[in-house]
């Protein structure tokens, strides 16, 4: 969820605001208790850019035929929720968000192409008799051969630069990658939308990896690497980006960050350390790319 803009005045912002859902625009409606502005709050990412290019038609013409045709059908719809504390009474109009609310009793809930690739780990783990069928196993390698070629991938088996997250060799290996991918996953792909988490989960499968293999060889799997890069990408946005609505807890940061020191360091024999290092520059460069350019006012 990101804030496009806030209003002085209540009636444009709900005029605005009605605007917004009735182009189908999932939106929410905000008062600043503090300085009693208005700020609208749009949910998809990929409805964004959309939203900010009509607040600014708005605001160069609040009165223009597209923002008064369909200003009064949500409108008289909605209704506003006030916190039980306060002494205001109820008034029509729209719902009322208040943030710090919502981040403690966010929806922890998978998104749905989360809880897919949590289903199908675990079959392919169950599939494989828990990571023992060399032979299935084989096939999610990235590649079954150690002349480090990818001859397979060459050959046009190009699924094998992402299969390897499917892979998980014991019980703990597996409950700790779908913990974190539903916690991390699941906030990305209902803040970001399914498109951007589908596609960015891609890319940090290829890219953690492909660095995995180039530095250790083909015997690896698991979901951590992609786990690591959506660590980094929330971490990074929680500390530049708040707006965005995105939690972490500060053990897990602790957590994570102290799993990859420890690994490089030589404990837990058979981890793809180059895989969490390689998803995690990932991750943590796309967040502060996605900051960025919110900051300087580019998306």
């Amino acid at each position: 969820m990101r804030r496009i803009g806030e209003f002085d005045q209540e009636k444009s912002a709900l005029k605005f605001w009605s605007f917004l859902k009735g182009q189908g625009i999932d939106s929410t409606l905000e008062k600043d208790d503090d300085d009693q502005k208005w700020s609208i709050w749009v949910a998809e990412e990929d409805n964004i850019n959309r939203s900010i290019e009509e607040l600014k038609e708005f605001l160069a013409d609040p009165e223009a035929k597209k923002f008064i045709s369909i200003a009064t059908g949500p409108m008289e719809k909605a209704k506003i929720e006030q916190p039980e504390e306060s002494p205001k009474p109820k008034r029509q109009g729209f719902k009322e968000y208040k943030l710090r609310e919502k981040w403690a009793s966010r929806d922890r809930s998978s998104g749905t192409l989360t809880l897919a690739l949590i289903i199908t780990c675990a079959a392919v783990y169950l599939l494989s008799g828990l990571g023992s069928n060399t032979e299935l196993v084989g096939k999610f390698f990235i590649s079954e051969k150690l002349d480090g070629r990818l001859s397979e991938f060459v050959a046009g088996e190009i699924w094998r630069i992402f299969t390897p997250m499917f892979l998980h060799f014991s019980f703990f290996h597996i409950l700790f990658n779908m913990w974190w991918l539903h916690d991390l996953g699941s906030q990305i792909e209902k803040k970001k939308g399914p498109k951007h988490f589908i596609s960015f989960v891609l890319i940090l499968a290829a890219v953690s990896n492909l660095t995995q293999f180039w530095m250790e060889g083909p015997a690896f799997g698991g979901m951590s690497g992609v786990v690591y890069g959506l660590f980094g990408y929330i971490w990074i946005k929680c500390k530049y980006d708040p707006g965005d609505g995105f939690f972490l807890d500060p053990f897990a940061s602790i957590l994570i960050f102290g799993f990859l020191i420890y690994g490089f360091a030589g404990g837990g024999a058979g981890v793809a350390n180059w895989a969490h290092a390689g998803g995690l520059l990932v991750g943590l460069a796309w967040g502060y790319g996605s900051a960025l350019r919110w900051n300087l006012g580019k998306s």
